[in-house]
C-alpha cells in the first residue's frame, strides 16, 4: 500500500520516523528490534492513515465553517485566527446568555412594574372619569341654576289654578286668615244751599270716614275650561266694622241725587215724544238735585223712585256700591298658568267677550291686563309695568315697579305705584288717545268718562281727591286736599310668587252734571259738565297674623337661602372638579414626561450597546480577513 503524496503528511512521517530511529540507535541492532520497528511502522502507517481521515474531516468541517464564516463576515481564515475567533464567540455568547438572563428577570420584573403602573393609571383614569362625572354634574346645575327658571318654577307650579288642586281650592273659598278691608270716604257738602243761592263762593265738602267694612270674598260658577283658563264670578259680603271707622251707617249725610242727575243726563240725549214724556214723568215726581241719607242707603240701596222709572240702572234701588255686594253681575275668565306661567293670572274674557266695546279703539278694548290677586311670576322678576284689569273702570290700568321695601317682620316686597300720568290726556300720554273717543272734546287730565261702563250713568273717575289731576277741575270745591300717601295706588309685591301682601287700590267716583232740562233750574249757577265727587273707595290687606307671617318670611328668606347655596355652592363644585381634572391631567402628562424621558434614555444605552457589539463584530471581520 502506497504512502499519500501529500508533503505535510510526509514531513510529519518522516520527523517521527526518525525520532523513533532515534530512539532505536542507542538499542542493539537486533533482529527483534528491527521485527519491532517494522511492527511499529505498520502500526504507525495505520494510525497515520486513521490520523489522515480525521484530519481530513476535520478540513471539511473547518472549510464549512469558514464558508458559515465568511456569509457573515469574512473568507477563510488562518487556523490560529480561528481559533481566536472561535474563543472570542464562545465568550461572547456566554455573555450574550448572561445578559439574555439577566434581561429576562429584568423583563419578568418589568412586566410586573408595568402591570402595576397600569393598574394605578386604570385607577387614576377612573378616579378622573368620576371626577368628570361630578364635573358634568355640577356644571349642569350651575347652568340651571344660574340661567334658567326652573328652581323658581318648582315652587311657581303650586300656584297654578288646576282643577281640583289645593290652590284653587283655597283661591275659591280663601281662608279667613286673610282678611281684605273695603274703606269708604264720602263727600259730605256742607254749604250747597248757600252756594246755589250765591252765598259762598265755592261748595264745601268735607270727606267723610272711613267707613270700614271687612270683605268675605268667594268664587262661584266656577267652570274649568280645557284651554287652561277658568271663568268665575265673585260673591262678596260685607261687614260693617264700627270700631274701624270714624263714621256711622247711621248718620246723616247731605249728598248728590245721583239717580235724578243720571236721569238728567239720559232724558237730554233723548228725542221727540220718549223725551217730552221721560221729563213729564221725573217733573211729576219731583225731587232735589242733592238729598239726605245715611251712609247705609247712599251705599248699599235705598228704593227710589225715579229709579223704578228705568231710565238709569233699570232696578227700583239704588245705591253706588249695591252692585258690589252679594254675586257680581259680571263674569271674568282668567289663565290658570297650567300651560304658561307667564299667563297666569291674565284675564281673557270680560262677561263672554275677548274685547271690550266700551272704547274707540280695539288697543284700549283689548283685555290683557291680569287680576288684581294674582301676577305672572315673570313680570316681577323683570320688574315690569303691571297692566292690571279694573271692573270699576273697565279697562286696564298700568303699575310700574317704584322701589323695593321691606313690610312686617323684615319681608321684602317689590313696592309698585299707578303712574301720574295714569288718567292724563292724551296730549301728556298718548296711551290714553283711544280712551277718549273724541280727541279735541277729551277731559283735562286727572278723570276719565267711564258713562258706557255705567249703564250710561255719567260716571267720570279718578284718583282720590283728585290726585295728579288739573286744578281747573276742582277749583269750584273747598275741601279737596290731594295727597300721593294717601291717595295714590300701590301695591307690594311678593318678589318670588307674584301676589300682592300690602297694598291699597284707591278711586274716586265722580258725576258730571249735564245741566238738562230737569236740573237746570237748580243748578243754574254750576257750569255744565262740572264734576262733583260722591265717594272715594280704597280696598285694603288686614294685619296678618303671626303664622301668616312666618308663612311668608319662610318662603322669602328660605327659599332665597336654599337658592343662593345651590347657586353659589354648583358654582364652587364647579370650580373645585375643573381645577381636580386640570391638575390630574397635569401630573399625568408630567408623569409621562419623565416616563418618555427616561425610556429615550434607555434607548440611547441600548443604542450604544449595539453600537459596541457592531464594532466588535466589525473588528473581528477585520482579524478574520
Amino acid at each position: 500500500m502506497s504512502l499519500p503524496s501529500d508533503k505535510v503528511t510526509t514531513e510529519q512521517l518522516t520527523l517521527t520516523c526518525d525520532d523513533c530511529i532515534d530512539d532505536d540507535v542507542t538499542v542493539q541492532q537486533s533482529a527483534e528490534k528491527q521485527h519491532q520497528r517494522q511492527s511499529q511502522r505498520q502500526h504507525y502507517r495505520k494510525h497515520q492513515h486513521q490520523h489522515q481521515h480525521q484530519q481530513q474531516q476535520q478540513q471539511q468541517q473547518q472549510h464549512q465553517q469558514c464558508m458559515f464564516n465568511s456569509n457573515v463576515n469574512a473568507d477563510k481564515r488562518p487556523q490560529k485566527a480561528e481559533n481566536d475567533l472561535s474563543l472570542k464567540i464562545k465568550y461572547k455568547r456566554s455573555e450574550s446568555k448572561n445578559k439574555k438572563t439577566q434581561s429576562l428577570f429584568e423583563l419578568f420584573f418589568e412586566m410586573v412594574g408595568e402591570k402595576e403602573q397600569r393598574t394605578r393609571e386604570m385607577g387614576t383614569l377612573i378616579l378622573l372619569g368620576t371626577m368628570f362625572l361630578f364635573f358634568i354634574i355640577s356644571l349642569t346645575g350651575f347652568f340651571v341654576m344660574w340661567f334658567t327658571e326652573y328652581y323658581n318654577n318648582i315652587f311657581l307650579s303650586n300656584l297654578v289654578l288646576s282643577r281640583n288642586s289645593e290652590t284653587a281650592q283655597k283661591w275659591m273659598n280663601p281662608n279667613s286668615k286673610y282678611d281684605t278691608f273695603l274703606k269708604v270716604h264720602i263727600f259730605n257738602y256742607t254749604n250747597i244751599k248757600d252756594y246755589l243761592e250765591g252765598k259762598a263762593e265755592k261748595i264745601q265738602i268735607k270727606d267723610l270716614g272711613p267707613l270700614t267694612y271687612k270683605e268675605h270674598t268667594t268664587k262661584v260658577n266656577v267652570v274649568f275650561n280645557d284651554n287652561y283658563t277658568v271663568t268665575f264670578r265673585d260673591h262678596r259680603n260685607y261687614e260693617f266694622l264700627p270700631d274701624k271707622s270714624s263714621y256711622g251707617e247711621h248718620e246723616k249725610i247731605f249728598v248728590p241725587n245721583v239717580p235724578l242727575l243720571a236721569a238728567d243726563f239720559l232724558i237730554d240725549q233723548m228725542r221727540g215724544l220718549k223725551k217730552m214724556t221721560a221729563s213729564m214723568a221725573i217733573k211729576t215726581i219731583g225731587g232735589n238735585a242733592f238729598k239726605t241719607l245715611t251712609p247705609l242707603q247712599y251705599l248699599w240701596g235705598y228704593r227710589d223712585k225715579i229709579s223704578s222709572l228705568n231710565f238709569a240702572s233699570g232696578k227700583s234701588h239704588f245705591g253706588l256700591l249695591m252692585n258690589r255686594n252679594g254675586t257680581s253681575l259680571d263674569s271674568l275668565q282668567i289663565n290658570t298658568g297650567e300651560d304658561d306661567l307667564r299667563k297666569f293670572g291674565v284675564v281673557t274674557q270680560f262677561n263672554g267677550m275677548p274685547l271690550l266695546d266700551f272704547w274707540s279703539e280695539e288697543q284700549c278694548n283689548r283685555i290683557d291686563g291680569s287680576d288684581p290677586s294674582m301676577f305672572p311670576p315673570h313680570l316681577i322678576e323683570n320688574r315690569s309695568t303691571l297692566n292690571v284689569f279694573l271692573q270699576v273702570l273697565c279697562r286696564k290700568i298700568p303699575l310700574k315697579f317704584e322701589k323695593q321695601v321691606t313690610i312686617f317682620n323684615n319681608i321684602e316686597a317689590l313696592r309698585y305705584r299707578t303712574p301720574m300720568n295714569m288718567f292724563s290726556h292724551p296730549s301728556e300720554n298718548s296711551e290714553n288717545e283711544c280712551y277718549c273717543r273724541n280727541t279735541q272734546k277729551c277731559l283735562p287730565s286727572g278723570i276719565i268718562n267711564a258713562t258706557k261702563c255705567y249703564d250710561n250713568i255719567p260716571i267720570y273717575p279718578s284718583s282720590p281727591h283728585f290726585f295728579a289731576a288739573e286744578p281747573d277741575i276742582y277749583k269750584h270745591l273747598d275741601g279737596i286736599e290731594p295727597r300721593q300717601e294717601l291717595h295714590q295706588t300701590f301695591a307690594d309685591i311678593h318678589p318670588r310668587f307674584g301676589f300682592p301682601i300690602n297694598g291699597a287700590s284707591r278711586i274716586q267716583i265722580n258725576i258730571a252734571v249735564h245741566k238738562g232740562s230737569i236740573v237746570e233750574q237748580q243748578l243754574r249757577r254750576l257750569r255744565r259738565d262740572t264734576i262733583l265727587p260722591l265717594i272715594w273707595i280704597e280696598i285694603t290687606t288686614g294685619d296678618f297674623t303671626e303664622d301668616i307671617i312666618d308663612t311668608l318670611y319662610a318662603s322669602t328668606y328660605g327659599l332665597n337661602l336654599i337658592q343662593c347655596s345651590l347657586k353659589y355652592g354648583t358654582l364652587l363644585m364647579c370650580l373645585i372638579f375643573f381645577t381636580i381634572i386640570v391638575a390630574s391631567f397635569y401630573c399625568l402628562a408630567k408623569k409621562r414626561e419623565i416616563q418618555l424621558e427616561k425610556g429615550e434614555k434607555i434607548l440611547k444605552a441600548e443604542l450604544k450597546a449595539l453600537n459596541r457589539i457592531h464594532l466588535s463584530s466589525a473588528s473581528l471581520a477585520q482579524m478574520q480577513s
